[in-house]
């Protein structure tokens, strides 16, 4: 049975139910693993029944999948960060190699790994590995968590890009901080992405114009009238927790995707902020006061500014054309029972 969606979306399978055959993809370039990858290598040695690719460019993992679609390959771990996760997505939806797409296990190898706090298989240690395997071959002790892709399409040709976490504004500022100080604060992975949160508070707080320039956007949500906005700070993501466990996206309403924005001028910033950070609403949290918080389907944004898409910088695309941000369709993360 295909596992094509009518809509022509690609949808995960499952099979739980057959034997369970591994594809490994380690970066070992990834933030973490150029320090610890060789402590995993006597694990991955002692294993012989999987298969197993070292991957650096998109090229790489392109080719990689489709040779584990060549052998049958149903359950793909990826070692590696949030870039090589983003890439890993992209070429199974782009390129197909599957017909029907494999289960995905994510180590935290990375510097932010921001995918991996919502959806990872568990700790980034040997062990974890070694716990996948044991799994074997029904995937006995772990359970699956399911989330939505977000799909970039792009009108003026560019080749559809696939992640979960889009952001502008200030969070483009950040990405750029965290890659200038990847010797310091940038390879505190989640910690250092809640330095250089706290140093965008601070200078919200003492009037600081350093990275925190609005930029301009042209919005429509749901099909609606697009309005002209002064962005501090935007995001789309269809992961369930950010790093450090924060949850800023508040509106109860059903939908397939979390967007959340903060536009000039804004009030009460700090009143709102330890509710909304938790993912709990807020009285002032409203347009009028410059924050707003949805759950929908489908986001245009016109941009002249670049953008993020899971700790990679892209441009913006030509000017007057829109992005067009919606559902890509489902995957099923694979995670060790706690």
């Amino acid at each position: 049975m295909s596992c094509l969606a009518l809509s022509g979306l690609l949808m995960s399978c499952n099979p739980r139910n057959g034997a369970i055959r591994i594809g490994l993809l380690s970066n070992p370039l990834s933030g973490r693993n150029k320090r610890h990858f060789p402590s995993f290598r006597s694990v991955f040695q002692a294993h012989s029944d999987f298969e197993h690719a070292e991957v650096v460019t998109p090229d790489d993992i392109s080719k990689s999948l489709a040779v584990f679609a060549s052998r049958q390959v149903n359950l793909v771990l990826v070692n590696g960060g949030d870039g090589t996760i983003q890439a890993t997505l992209n070429a199974l939806v782009n390129d197909r190699p599957f017909s029907e797409l494999p289960l995905i296990a994510v180590l935290p190898a990375g510097t932010a790994n921001l995918i991996a706090g919502d959806v990872g298989l568990g700790p980034y240690s040997p062990e974890t590995v070694t716990k996948l395997f044991a799994s074997l071959p029904t995937l006995s002790s772990v359970h699956q968590t399911t989330r939505h892709l977000l799909r970039l399409q792009f009108p003026d040709g560019r080749e559809t890009l696939h992640g979960m976490f889009f952001g502008i504004g200030a969070i483009y500022s950040g990405t750029q901080i965290g890659r200038e100080t990847k010797q310091s604060v940038g390879r505190l992975g989640e910690w250092g992405a809640g330095l250089i949160f706290a140093k965008f508070l601070m200078g919200l707080a003492s009037g600081s114009q350093t990275g925190l320039q609005p930029v301009p956007v042209g919005l429509s949500i749901d099909g609606a009238d697009a309005t002209d906005q002064e962005c501090l700070m935007l995001f789309v993501t269809t992961l369930e927790r950010l790093f450090l466990g924060m949850k800023p996206f508040w509106n109860p309403d059903p939908g397939l995707l979390h967007y959340t924005g903060v536009s000039v001028p804004y009030r009460y910033l700090w009143r709102i902020l330890p509710s909304v950070l938790r993912g709990k609403g807020h009285p002032l949290a409203t347009k009028a006061n410059g924050y707003d918080s949805q759950n929908p389907r489908e986001i245009r944004l016109q941009l002249t500014s670049g953008f993020v898409l899971d700790g990679e910088v892209y441009d913006p695309p030509a000017q007057g054309q829109p992005i067009i941000l919606g559902s890509g369709g489902e995957v099923s993360f694979v995670r060790l029972q706690p």
